[in-house]
């Protein structure tokens, strides 16, 4: 089980990154909105704590992709004018306000997560416009190990500390914007705020396939086994993905 935590989400942060240079920022905040960290979180969250702590889990990541989004927010308007250190401290508390607003959501957990589907589209309207001056370009390879040693630490702290923290906790936390923070800040620092933004701003398209990843889980979980339960969501993300992937590049 300490192997799986090592090794799952670096390699997986690895692939995002990858795509990232071939692709460009728009692509690579798609792809890191995808449920990456948070699916391996919950998978190993399946494997300790069983599926009914999971199904919990799942739909407080759900509500938790909300404060995220507010953390890309905070950033990206941050970032018309400051470099990348403000940047991040403002994102982070961002994002810490949105989650410590959360506990009263707890009562209706799927309305919770339900209308953080519902945010999304307004979300997307809340970024600035990137600048046009500022200089683009795809991240540097020597931003690797830190982003793969941040994913591992992640895993490693919330599903060491799961059964202290409990679901919801352990749900929200597991959305702590590990990737955007990485992404965004060495993206800002490399190829300028510009492509800060519109990698932060991708995200908003990853977290459609994300949400439906969460609630696809927490549906099928006790339903059906915990394999075919993953398999279901990750297949309806994917779909999701793909979807929505496609509409942004036909409305351009």
């Amino acid at each position: 089980m300490l192997l799986l935590k090592l090794l799952l989400v670096p390699a997986l942060i690895w692939l995002i990154t990858a795509a990232a240079r071939k692709w460009g920022p728009g692509v690579a905040g798609a792809l890191a909105g995808f449920p990456v960290i948070t699916g391996s979180i919950l998978l190993i969250l399946t494997l300790e704590q069983g599926p009914d702590f999971t199904r919990q889990a799942a739909l407080a990541s759900a509500l938790g992709a909300a404060a995220n989004m507010v953390f890309g927010i905070a950033y990206s308007w941050a970032a018309l004018r400051w470099r990348w250190p403000p940047c991040l401290a403002l994102g982070v508390a961002g994002y810490a306000l949105a989650v410590a607003a959360s506990p009263s959501a707890a009562a209706a957990p799927w309305l919770a997560a339900w209308l953080a589907l519902a945010f999304l589209p307004l979300a997307g309207r809340l970024f600035p416009a990137p600048p046009a001056a500022a200089a683009q370009g795809a991240p540097r390879e020597a931003g690797m190990a830190p982003r793969m040693l941040a994913g591992a630490l992640l895993v490693l702290i919330i599903t060491s500390l799961s059964q202290r923290l409990g679901p919801a906790l352990s749900g929200a936390l597991a959305v702590f914007p590990v990737l955007a923070s990485v992404l965004g800040a060495f993206t800002h620092a490399s190829a300028g705020p510009a492509a800060a933004i519109r990698l932060l701003r991708g995200m908003v398209r990853g977290f459609y396939a994300f949400i439906a990843f969460c609630l696809a889980l927490a549906g099928s979980l006790g339903q059906l086994p915990a394999a075919s339960a993953f398999l279901l969501a990750l297949s309806l993300a994917a779909l999701v993905q793909l979807a929505v992937m496609w509409l942004g590049r036909h409305r351009h």
